[in-house]
């Protein structure tokens, strides 16, 4: 009987498109359907000879290679819950992740050996895999393991539900200790078929992860809704732009998703990549000036902006091609299966074109947070999840990000939207990136400032961008200081960290 087991969608494919290539691995190795199929049993086989059981926590620490794929998929198929850890954080970090969550086996990389000697020292680790040739005291070769299967080894797919938890996501925890972000089976079988849908994929597409996989965006951006699909998933070894251009040129990458610096670096390439079969481009967070750039650069690959949330199992909406010059600068209406409401702070739906914190309730919708029931009760309600984002909601039912309801800014009683403020800078042309904030005023409480990194040094002063802004916004809107900066910020899924540059400024 077929379950909501994401790992039967190997099987299926595995009979369907047994020859088709599912997986380019990052040092280049290729697998069919069925050799994948073939290898998740031999790698859920030598998991169950470790000691991994349907009930535990299975935490995986290592970089994007296909064997952290197939031990998901292999995860997966034993019935037990997989937490792809953050190899960013410190060990101690990392140890309450571990602690929190409850995870009991573990699957390491040879580059995390010290963390992983660490937290089976410092926490409850029943089972300990090493992936490659660095084994710790106590812990289990998975070669050896695989090496010990019979040949045709098989395991059958546990049964699961849709209520079932497929995986735990932590977030990065910029306002507080990381947060276990629950995915249920259901869940991904929403958003796999909301992705194959928005993003119109066929099992001709060729789908580059380049976001790590401890992150919603390499998971499910459309990360495994690819094999959903019948396409094939291609792994990148580093994060560098030159690196992903080069893959992207020489697989024939049809659809990415990029973090803001990362499509910087693409766009500055001499000479530029041969990009002709890409259909899309997924990212976020980018000036309208920007997108026209990429759109200049790439006419024929559809740029599409997105507002997405680990607790949104990805995105809650994507441009459509359609409408990505008519509404540029909007991200797009709601996935099927997901709905959109604007409420004000007494939580009643406000008219169009009227702002308010952005609320999202659908199958993709996480149903909470792991053994969190405070922050549940918070952020939860009659059935609705709140972002804490503020939006509006155009006329033909277009969502437009605003602001950070803790990133707005209140000088002399009006509110100030930093996202406003970041939106006119950029559109300044030597600014690369910029983030603005509240910082205090003796006479107006708080004023914008702005950190700016610029195309080229000193290409640009303070008051040359104040100029600026004074020419498109209100001058209450206009940043009081502007700093020019080499770098920003940022957490592991690359967005910035504006707590860190308010505690920069405001250290009391």
């Amino acid at each position: 009987m077929a379950t909501s087991n994401f790992s039967e969608t190997l099987r299926i494919q595995a009979l369907r498109r047994g020859g088709r290539e599912a997986l380019v691995g990052e040092d280049g190795r290729r697998w069919t359907y069925a050799e994948l199929d073939a290898d998740v049993d031999r790698h859920a086989a030598a998991l169950i000879e470790a000691g991994v059981t349907p009930a535990d926590l299975v935490g995986v620490l290592g970089r994007n290679t296909a064997t952290y794929v197939i031990e998901l998929l292999a995860v997966s198929r034993v019935g037990a819950v997989v937490v792809p850890l953050n190899w960013r954080l410190h060990a101690t970090e990392q140890a309450y992740v571990v602690g929190q969550a409850g995870i009991g086996c573990l699957l390491y990389d040879d580059d995390f050996r010290d963390d992983a000697a660490r937290l089976k020292d410092d926490t409850g680790l029943r089972v300990v895999v090493a992936n490659g040739k660095d084994v710790i005291p106590g812990a289990h070769r998975l070669g050896e393991l695989l090496a010990a299967q019979p040949p045709g080894a098989g395991v059958a797919d546990a049964e699961k539900g849709q209520d079932d938890v497929h995986r735990l996501l932590y977030t990065s925890g910029t306002t507080a200790r990381p947060k276990g972000v629950v995915h249920t089976c259901g869940n991904l079988v929403a958003n796999h078929r909301a992705q194959i849908l928005e993003l119109e994929l066929t099992q001709n597409d060729r789908i580059l992860v380049s976001a790590p996989l401890f992150h919603v965006s390499g998971l499910e951006a459309p990360g495994l809704a690819t094999f959903v699909a019948g396409a094939t998933m291609v792994l990148t070894p580093t994060f560098k732009a030159e690196d992903i251009a080069r893959i992207a040129e020489r697989e024939r990458i049809t659809g990415m998703v990029l973090a803001a610096q990362i499509l910087f670096g693409i766009m500055d390439l001499d000479p530029r990549p041969d990009l002709g079969a890409l259909r899309y481009l997924l990212f976020a967070g980018v000036a309208p000036n920007v997108r026209r750039r990429v759109k200049a650069l790439l006419p024929h690959v559809r740029t599409i902006d997105t507002f997405g949330m680990t607790e949104l199992c990805n995105g809650a909406c994507y441009m459509d091609e359609a409408h990505e010059e008519s509404k540029l600068g909007a991200l797009g209406a709601p996935f099927p299966g997901v709905h959109i409401r604007i409420v004000d702070e007494d939580f009643q739906e406000v008219p169009r074109g009227t702002e308010g914190e952005i609320i999202v309730r659908g199958d993709k919708i996480s149903p909470g947070y792991w053994n969190d029931d405070e922050a549940n009760a918070r952020t939860r309600r009659d059935g609705w999840f709140l972002t804490g984002d503020v939006g509006r909601m155009d006329e033909d039912g277009y969502l437009w990000f605003v602001d950070r309801r803790t990133d707005l800014i209140k000088s002399g009683g009006e509110n100030i939207a930093s996202a406003e403020v970041e939106r006119v800078i950029a559109q300044h042309e030597e600014v690369a990136e910029v983030a603005v904030i509240g910082v205090p005023d003796e006479k107006w409480d708080e004023v914008p400032k702005a950190f700016v990194i610029l195309r080229e040094p000193s290409a640009a002063g303070p008051e040359d961008i104040r100029r600026h802004c004074l020419g498109h916004l209100a001058k209450y809107k206009v940043p009081k200081h502007v700093e020019i900066v080499a770098s920003l910020p940022r957490n592991d899924s690359g967005k910035v960290l504006k707590k860190r540059l308010r505690e920069q400024e405001n250290p009391t």
